[in-house]
């Protein structure tokens, strides 16, 4: 039986160090996904991946020549590495996916102590960041449910074993649950964006979206749960556009965090000219 927290520690350092070797100047990597809801699996049945998110600054070479922001993703070792700069990443704390807002509350994460002072004043934010466009973070949850409904059952070149085994991808499927779960404790329960993420201490639930993503439910449940589920998903969304529909996107915060961000991208390249002096 492995420590899972010391195995995912050691797999983000490994990304890490990844990054590092191919050049980048990096902020920090992210666990994304299962270690962040509680629901990492490692056992003969299922292995979940470790997959993260990276921040990266650009170089001064990059600002010069006007290169385009990075936004790209490696497979590296059968797991995922999603790299954004940093700027990018702001834009999608301001969309509200909340694929990126998650990693600004994993316990999972390797800082470059360069810039941790800037990361942790953002890390601090990370509520108000939350609620800086909220009502579209309840459009981008249901969203991504209908998404996953529609990919549930395409034969993706990487899932055609498991959809001519099952049927389906269980992996979507559990996905499409634990939204639904995920906006009835943010909007009707009031229950904080960084706590709702995380269902370790609910059992049964627990239990029962580990049983989905190990497909130990037919083609024809599957089917079912997914439709009721992304269907609750979207009255709930249609529930909180109603109640928030005189919202007013919250530019304070949003110049708070540019602020810091252009903090970091000058003290970095300030950092870089000295070094090369």
């Amino acid at each position: 039986m492995i420590n899972q927290d010391v195995y995912i520690y050691k797999r983000v350092k490994k990304h890490y160090e990844y990054l590092e070797s191919l050049g980048y100047n990096i902020v920090a990597v992210f666990a994304q996904g299962s270690m962040n809801y509680g629901l990492y699996v490692y056992d003969d049945e299922y292995k979940s991946d470790v997959d993260t998110k990276a921040i990266v600054l650009p170089t001064l070479d990059n600002l010069i020549k006007g290169s385009k922001m990075v936004s790209t993703k490696y497979d590296f070792e059968g797991e995922q590495i999603d790299v954004k700069d940093i700027r990018v990443m702001v834009d999608m704390w301001t969309k509200s996916n909340p694929a990126y807002l998650e990693i600004l509350f994993t316990k999972y994460c390797i800082l470059n102590s360069k810039f941790e002072d800037y990361l942790k004043q953002i890390l601090e934010m990370g509520n108000d960041i939350v609620k800086m466009n909220y009502p579209q973070l309840a459009k981008c949850m249901s969203g991504m449910s209908k998404e996953k409904v529609i990919a549930m059952e395409h034969p993706y070149p990487s899932l055609i074993d498991k959809i001519e085994k099952y049927g389906y991808d269980s992996k979507q499927l559990h996905h499409i649950i634990r939204l639904n779960r995920l906006i009835i404790e943010v909007f009707l329960n009031d229950i904080p964006f960084g706590e709702a993420l995380d269902i370790s201490e609910q059992e049964r639930f627990r239990d029962f979206l580990i049983n989905v993503k190990k497909s130990k439910y037919s083609l024809e449940m599957a089917r079912r749960m997914a439709v009721e589920y992304d269907e609750d998903t979207r009255q709930i969304k249609e529930q909180v556009l109603e109640k928030y529909k005189d919202f007013e996107f919250d530019s304070k915060t949003y110049n708070k965090l540019k602020s810091i961000v252009n903090k970091m991208v000058k003290y970095n390249i300030v950092s870089q000219i000295k070094e090369d002096c």
